[in-house]
């Protein structure tokens, strides 16, 4: 939402748009993946050839099940087919696996359940979208054998409400049958061999992976064993049938986030005498703006919001929700804006006819300086902020105030919650990330670099010094 200058834009330092292309990357994901303990009872899936035959059984939880009883479920299987136009198509040169439908097998393992489907809800589902439900459709269970792969492809979409795909890969042991999304693994390279058994005590656990339907991707040969996994398609429900916002479930991805901001607060050329970084929220959350208390809303924040908010704290940065306050149309041409640390009612600016919106919100506010990332200005009236991530109109509310002109009128100020990181000036800055970073992680490089902007800080400061009192000095000569 906020403009920036041509020639601010071409002299951004590249610690910030390693910054912003990092941050955006965390908070609007196109896949996302992780792992989960498979327990016994979770574990279990019965299968048959067809209507007449009887069930078999296999319980991928426990640690007793060979390549044999998998042999069984390859028994009952068929060759797996894939879309190509509005037909489904055999060509074990481009697909070599096999597959039962729904039909014949029934898992006891709930994507729902597990806590799975709401961790791909938050990460996959971004700003208004995220009011709606995810809907999980079982779609086939396929084998990958030795030998097995399937070449590079985008699913057939199967309705127009496809959203995405979720791969769940049972535990078995294998090796090879990596999963690549984008060109040769350029999105993932996602070797779910490697996953399936938790390192430390070698207990059974699933590796999943969601992604966005229309991402081309390939499984690569297995190489030894075989590879069992659950396909889910995901959909997006009719607008009517949309419930409230599910509760979040945060997923860990802030290790590169606080990396790209260690190094942007290292870089001693942006908001040297300090300011603020400003981030627009991710998620509608069922609050009333007006009633909610801000400082309590901050820590209550879900899924990518609070990954950000912990990924600031982390790097010993003050951050809160407050509101961003503009004239519609005007912000976007990089006119005035406030931000303030509650909601404001139409009565705290007053209805003064005679002074300017601008001298009566100044009580109220703090005026945000969006373009000059150099800015090197202690004023207390102005708050110079580089948005990461751009504001977002998910949790609003309006303000309405009295104009002059030749006639009187009313007006309105729009007020969007965001995320505000308070930004110190460089030396206390970098002071407070090293402690906060402790030993959590390798600081030595940013201490170095650190360092010697300090060095280099306090040699300048002491020539000023010098100047100043040769000035002085001078001055006495003349009385």
């Amino acid at each position: 939402m906020a403009s920036e200058s041509p020639n601010t834009e071409s002299q951004k330092p590249k610690s910030l748009d390693d910054l912003k292309r990092t941050v955006q990357s965390a908070v609007t994901p196109s896949y996302c993946y992780g792992t989960l303990p498979l327990s016994p009872s979770d574990g279990s899936l019965f299968f048959k050839k067809d209507e007449g035959s009887d069930a078999r059984y296999i319980n991928f939880g426990a640690l007793d099940f060979k390549d044999e009883d998998i042999l069984k479920l390859v028994e009952v299987s068929q060759r797996a087919t894939f879309g190509r136009g509005d037909k489904d198509v055999l060509d074990e040169s481009y697909r070599k696996a096999w597959k039962l439908d729904t039909t014949q097998f029934s898992t006891q393992f709930d994507v729902v359940r597990s806590g799975v489907l709401e961790i791909v809800h938050d990460q996959l589902l971004h700003y208004e979208k995220n009011t709606l439900p995810l809907e999980a459709e079982l779609y086939k269970l396929n084998v990958y054998g030795p030998g097995s792969f399937f070449k590079p492809h985008i699913d057939t979409p199967r309705s127009d409400k496809l959203f995405a795909t979720l791969v769940v890969v049972l535990p078995t042991v294998h090796t090879g049958g990596n999963l690549l999304l984008g060109k040769d693994g350029s999105i993932l390279n996602f070797d779910s061999a490697k996953l399936v058994y938790a390192k430390e005590n070698k207990e059974p656990q699933i590796a999943w992976a969601a992604f966005y339907s229309d991402i081309e991707h390939q499984v690569l040969p297995v190489e030894d064993g075989y590879r069992v996994t659950l396909t889910y398609n995901l959909h997006l429900p009719e607008a009517d049938k949309a419930q409230g916002v599910p509760k979040g479930l945060a997923f860990d991805s802030c290790t590169a986030v606080v990396s790209a901001l260690s190094t942007f607060i290292a870089t001693p050329t942006i908001l040297p005498t300090g300011g603020a970084l400003g981030f627009g929220l991710m998620y509608k959350y069922p609050i009333d703006p007006t009633k909610a208390d801000l400082t309590k809303f901050t820590g209550a924040l879900k899924g990518n919001d609070a990954m950000i908010r912990d990924a600031c704290l982390s790097v010993g940065l003050t951050v809160a929700v407050k509101v961003l306050y503009y004239e519609r149309d005007r912000y976007l041409n990089g006119s005035d804006a406030w931000i303030t640390d509650d909601v404001k009612t139409d009565d705290d600016i007053g209805w003064d006819t005679e002074s300017s919106l601008r001298s009566r919100f100044r009580d109220v506010g703090k005026r945000v300086i969006t373009t000059d990332i150099e800015s090197k200005s202690k004023s207390e009236r102005k708050i110079p902020t580089v948005w990461v991530t751009p504001p977002n109109r998910l949790l609003t509310t309006n303000l309405a105030f009295a104009t002059y002109g030749n006639e009187p009128s009313v007006g309105y100020m729009y007020g969007d919650l965001v995320l505000i990181a308070t930004l110190p000036a460089y030396k206390e800055r970098i002071h407070a990330m090293l402690e906060s970073l402790g030993d959590k992680v390798d600081t030595t490089s940013l201490r170095e670099k650190a360092q010697k902007v300090l060095e280099e800080m306090e040699e300048d400061e002491d020539e000023s010094d010098d100047e100043d009192e040769d000035m002085d000095s001078d001055s006495d000569g003349y009385y």
